[in-house]
């Protein structure tokens, strides 16, 4: 367990032999992942080539394609549909463009909007099997013509190279541009350079057969691949005259080579009939591997190989196929267990695996050496750089490879563990924990907890105590042969425990839920809801340069010592670390009952047991993907119809849903990158989206969005810009302003032939009591004047008769003809109020009443009244008009009859606030008394008061300083004026003395 001491990241400063570096050896120790017609890839692909916006761009038998590491979209050209077909090279230029070569005669064609247009190339040959951009921008095509091979495309238009560029004739197998910019042709059986700016092309004194292939390392070096092999040219471009270079490798296979260089210098190549190869460091004799159809390769014919801007190498082998240094390197010399492995690492870094019928030994910077067939079941950690090895009937000690002492066991042996003081301590098989005294195992059961509760595995920590773990759930901490319970609760990971390590500064138990640290008289906690990736820790490793690595459900974390610590000293502090989850082959594997599943060796190799078996870290793989990746929005999609994202998209009106499909470049684990994204307008805050590139609405409404989206590499990278989208939704008809306005225009027409009816139904209500109420009035004067007044003048006359037989100056006779003559004025009174009471048919024509009123006046008595209106007449509510009118007769007839006036003045005003109408007389005036309280048996102020109070109106009467009265009546319009009702409350509301 002391090994676990030692320093993971000492692996950057490790070198030499062997594979203490843990950089791959084999391209089979790559991850592979490959895409043909099956898994929705192309059909026979030929060339494949990265724009720089991240898309990788392939040409197939199926045509053009583009590749975002999920799904493929292909292009195609409406001008010649049959055009795609028949593409046999591809290329990219720095500008984004992309650019294809034909056969078939078909000549160049580029990929304008989406769609690919013929270049015009002037008389094509049968066949453009390459292309190339310069740093001037000059687009170098390669010809299957032997005279006239190479053609350029400058300013818009191509032209042949005349014999002045000094270019032979034959064959062109491959075009390079290196950093200097210079244009390196590789021909039949020569190599030529034409410097930049040049015009005419250099021939060099290289020994070169058909089929080859160019490609510029990371010192601006250029090699050269071909049946001969691979090797490096002598840098020509500085006067070197020799024919061949070292080192070189022998490359079976090779037709028609293909090479690039990769960012860790290792050199990758295509042929035409033996798959792919590798070169690793080939500028230090560097070993050479392949990878075949056998393999998994698409096919052994690969026609392309290219390294994309993340370390990707791509290969175009009939299917399309990826290799990815994931920084997990299996072991191949391990074999395969299907029963599972046990890991072990003595205090001298030496790792030990025991695995299905052996065990193997990995000493520091060297290859795993097996040390003999046997039946072996663990490993346990031991003293003095040894391990004890475990078979069925017995335990043997190993130092450093070799056997040395056996301690015999009845029953096999579960777990083990030498202390400090050499005491060997086992559980058996029967969960029985015992300690080997030099000649017997003493059963150490009773000093256990009493209870059900089993020794499940042994832990020996840096002082060499005994640790034992029972049943998962808490411990037993031995000092020396004394036991110290450390309960569950008291240690607090959660219902069960996963691993128990010792480290620099304590005990480390893992559980479910966390890590605690045991220290003399204290144990500190971690606890899954501060640090979520502490889910399920099972293992956990320490470095002497202050690096932890530990294995849990976020995969495989790296994080400080120092930050471990002190986040165990003040709780609930963040924890800086890097988490790598998803990578192939990450996925812990199985494990023989107990023990490690990974361990730090003497070198700095750090080990793990699987699912794909015993992998090693290549430390240079765990460093971060510092590279963004590009967010690209591929396209939004309603009503079936896609439409191109990269400017503003304006949907059909009424538009309620749509999809939006984006993506992110990140070629290298394209499964792992995440996305946020939203909806300006909609989303309030970004949406975790996960690894899903789609974003879906519904029941959007009209108007300007903006969609976002940003994206995260597999190691948390962000581009924070990501990409955007303007979508505008038109209104329909029924969402514009017109609309609804004509909706607002529809609902008052509504609202008035509603109103109107109302009113209608209102009006024939008011009219009805209205003749009801006339009816009754002229009921009322026909009773008066048939039966009172009637009755009266007959007792008028029979008096008359019998004033008659009075002498003349009789007194009596005076006194009565006085009398008479009363009754005669009171019964010419009642007449004229009978009269009124018949007269009465406004129909809220205020202005025609009082001039029929004022008609009759002026036919029946002295004295002229006049009329003056101000303002345009509006027809009244036939109540108040009518109740208006009897106030006005009232003050008419006060005017004539008690005031003995001989000119009244009748005005009445139209105002925009009320309705005022006064009556205005010359004569003597009204008594003050009379006034206040009225006339004592008349009715008049009084009537005139309570018919003012029913219609809401206010009536003044008052006197002028030289006599004259004027009576006053005002009523706000809200009441008065007829067509007003309508804006009150709702009329319907209303009862017609409202």
């Amino acid at each position: 367990m002391k090994a676990l001491l030692l320093a993971l990241m000492a692996v950057l400063a490790v070198s030499g032999a062997a594979r203490a570096d843990g950089e791959p050896l084999s391209i089979s120790q790559f991850h592979h992942s490959r895409w043909d017609v099956m898994e929705g890839g192309p059909s026979l692909a030929i060339a494949v080539s990265q724009a720089p916006d991240g898309f990788l761009w392939i040409v197939s038998a199926d045509g053009l394609s583009r590749f975002d590491g999920v799904g493929f979209d292909s292009f195609t050209s409406r001008q010649n549909p049959d055009a795609a077909a028949a593409i046999r090279s591809l290329l990219t230029t720095r500008s984004g463009g992309v650019w294809v070569g034909l056969g078939e005669f078909g000549g160049v064609w580029t990929l304008r909007d989406g769609e690919l247009v013929d270049t015009h190339m002037p008389d094509p040959p049968i066949q453009v099997t390459n292309l190339a951009e310069d740093h001037d921008g000059v687009i170098w095509a390669a010809t299957a013509r032997l005279d006239g091979p190479l053609q350029r495309y400058v300013n818009g238009r191509w032209s042949e190279l005349d014999p002045s560029w000094g270019l032979p004739e034959g064959w062109v197998f491959d075009l390079l541009v290196t950093r200097d910019g210079a244009l390196w042709v590789a021909m039949m059986d020569r190599i030529l350079v034409l410097p930049r700016g040049a015009k005419r092309f250099v021939e060099t004194s290289a020994a070169v057969v058909a089929g080859a292939g160019l490609a510029e390392d990371s010192n601006g070096r250029v090699w050269l691949a071909d049946r001969s092999g691979v090797r490096r040219l002598p840098d020509y471009m500085d006067g070197a005259k020799e024919t061949r270079a070292e080192p070189a490798y022998a490359v079976s296979g090779i037709g028609r080579a293909r090479i690039r260089f990769a960012p860790d210098g290792s050199l990758w190549g295509a042929t035409r009939g033996d798959g792919i190869f590798r070169i690793q460091s080939p500028d230090r004799s560097g070993t050479l591997s392949r990878y075949r159809a056998a393999d998994g390769l698409g096919s052994d014919s690969a026609s392309d190989v290219m390294v994309d801007r993340e370390g990707t190498v791509w290969v175009a082998a009939g299917s399309l196929d990826s290799f990815v240094s994931t920084g997990l390197v299996r072991e191949a010399e391990i074999p395969s267990s299907p029963a599972g492995y046990r890991m072990m690492v003595d205090d001298l870094g030496r790792v030990y695996v025991t695995y299905e019928n052996g065990v193997s030994i990995i000493r520091p910077g060297r290859a795993p050496e097996p040390l003999g067939a046997a039946d072996f079941e663990g490993l346990c950690s031991g003293r003095n750089g040894a391990v004890w090895v475990s078979t069925r009937d017995r335990l043997r000690r190993v130092v450093d490879g070799r056997y040395g002492m056996s301690v015999p066991v009845e029953l096999e042996t579960v777990s083990c563990g030498e202390d400090r003081d050499g005491r060997l301590w086992r559980i058996d098989s029967s969960r029985t924990l015992k300690v080997w005294e030099g000649r017997a195992w003493r059963d150490m059961t009773d000093r256990l907890p009493v209870g059900k509760d089993l020794p499940w595995s042994i832990v020996v920590d840096r002082r060499g105590d005994a640790v034992i773990l029972m049943d998962r759930r808490y411990l037993v901490k031995f000092d020396g042969l004394r036991p110290q319970v450390l309960s569950n609760a008291a240690l607090g990971v959660g219902p069960f425990i996963n691993s128990v390590q010792d480290g620099p500064s304590g005990l480390i138990v893992a559980g479910t839920k966390g890590l605690a640290r045991i220290r003399p008289g204290q144990i500190q906690r971690l606890n899954v809801r501060d640090h979520p990736w502490l889910n399920y820790v099972s293992s956990i490793s320490w470095g002497t340069n202050g690096v932890v690595w530990i294995m849990s459900r976020a995969g495989l974390v790296r994080l400080s010592a120092a930050d471990l610590d002190r986040a165990f000293d003040l709780p609930g502090l963040s924890i800086p670390h890097v988490a790598r989850r998803g990578l192939p082959g990450l996925q812990g594997g199985r494990r023989l009952i107990d023990g490690l599943t990974a361990a730090l060796g003497g070198d700095g190799r750090f080990w793990f047991i699987t699912t794909g078996g015993l992998m090693q870290v290549e430390p240079q793989g765990l460093t971060m993907n510092r590279l963004a990746p590009p967010v690209v929005i591929r396209n939004v999609t309603a009503r079936g119809v896609s439409y191109d994202a990269g400017k503003p998209v304006v949907l059909p009106e009424g538009t309620r849903n749509l999809t939006i499909n984006y993506s992110a470049l990140s070629l290298r684990m394209p499964r792992l990158v995440r996305f946020r994204y939203r909806l300006e307008g909609v989303d309030r805050t970004w949406v975790e989206a996960g690894t899903r590139r789609e974003a879906i609405y519904t029941n959007l409404g009209p108007g300007k969005h903006r969609f976002q989206v940003i994206a995260a590499n597999e190691d948390g990278v962000w581009n924070t810009v990501g990409a955007g989208v303007e979508v505008e939704i038109p209104n329909t008809f029924t969402q514009t302003w017109m609309f609804y306005a004509l909706c607002g225009l529809g609902l008052a027409g509504l609202f008035w032939v509603v109103v109107n009816l109302r009113m209608r139904v209102v009006a024939g209500r008011i009219r009805s009591k209205m003749t009801e109420r006339l009816a009754e009035r002229e009921r009322i004067a026909r009773e008066l004047h048939d039966t009172l007044l009637q009755g009266v003048q007959g007792l008028i006359l029979r008096l008359q008769v019998l004033v008659e037989d009075f002498p003349r100056q009789a007194p009596v006779r005076t006194a009565l003809e006085t009398a008479l003559d009363d009754a005669d004025e009171i019964v010419g009174e009642a007449r004229e109020r009978v009269q009124n009471l018949r007269l009465v048919r406004t129909e809220g024509d205020l202005d025609t009443a009082l001039r029929k009123l004022v008609d009759f006046r002026n036919a029946t008595h002295q004295g002229p009244i006049t009329i003056v209106t101000e303002g345009a007449p509006y027809p009244l509510n036939p109540i108040v008009c009518d109740e208006i009118l009897q106030i006005v007769s009232e003050a008419l007839f006060n005017a004539h009859r008690h005031a003995q006036a001989s000119e009244i003045r009748v005005e009445v005003g139209y105002a925009r606030s009320e309705l005022i109408v006064a009556v205005a007389d010359d004569g003597v005036g009204i008594p003050a008394d009379v006034l206040s309280h009225g006339r004592a048996g008349h009715f008049g102020l009084s009537g005139m008061r309570e018919r003012a109070r029913t219609i809401g109106a206010r009536l003044a009467v008052e006197a002028g300083a030289d006599g004259g009265t004027t009576v006053t009546v005002r009523i706000r319009v809200r009441g008065a004026y007829f067509a007003r009702l309508l804006k009150a409350f709702p009329l319907w509301l209303r009862t017609p003395h409202d």
